[in-house]
């Protein structure tokens, strides 16, 4: 009963919507209805600012750390672990505060995999950094898929459980999540590459 209640706990903590009170209070705007339209950092840094976008970075980074470490330190195994930090990720993707409207849920995975196993955090982040460098404007999204991936890749092979329960049905929530978009677009979509572009490099356009 009590990891049911850490659930819980976990999303609602996932679903506090930083970056849209951090970007109402400093400009007095909707950030999900500016740029690419998502309540993350990035998008945040891009069109409001360097450092109101870092700073809601951080609070979502939090989210997932607050999730999985609070559960080992309620002395739950790590398979509940990993749970938590899906409930956080599912909290900052899909926000009950913000009716379902959220972000990417890169910052929750990017922390959950930290806490979960710092030796297969560091190689999977390596390759995240070197795609955001690399690949011209496309590294974001790519990115996160090469880190969930590279994440359930070395979980396997290491037999680290906790980082295959969380990472595998992490990446195809993240995936769901650049799907949907904004509620109620996907079913507006009448170009099928759309559906691509936004599996693949998270928007509606190939370019930037």
């Amino acid at each position: 009963m009590t990891e049911y209640l850490w659930f819980l706990f976990s999303y609602l903590v996932g679903s506090i919507p930083n970056g849209y009170l951090i970007v109402k209070w400093v400009a007095g705007k909707d950030i999900r209805k500016i740029g690419r339209e998502k309540l993350s950092g990035s998008n945040i840094i891009h069109n409001i600012g360097f450092l109101p976008g870092v700073v809601s970075g951080f609070f979502d980074i939090f989210k997932g750390i607050l999730a999985v470490w609070g559960a080992y330190k309620l002395g739950f195994p790590e398979n509940i672990q990993a749970i938590a930090g899906l409930f956080a990720l599912c909290g900052q993707m899909w926000p009950i505060f913000l009716k379902f409207w959220g972000g990417r849920g890169g910052s929750v995975c990017i922390a959950t995999i930290l806490i979960l196993s710092p030796k297969i955090f560091w190689p999977s982040a390596l390759l995240w950094i070197f795609s955001k460098i690399f690949s011209k404007g496309m590294g974001a999204a790519i990115g996160m898929s090469l880190f969930c991936i590279t994440s359930i890749v070395l979980g396997f092979y290491l037999s680290v459980e906790s980082v295959v329960i969380f990472a595998i049905p992490a990446f195809i929530l993240v995936l769901l999540q650049r799907l949907l978009g904004r509620p109620g677009s996907l079913s507006k979509i009448k170009d099928k590459k759309i559906i691509l572009w936004r599996l693949l490099l998270d928007r509606d356009t190939k370019e930037r």
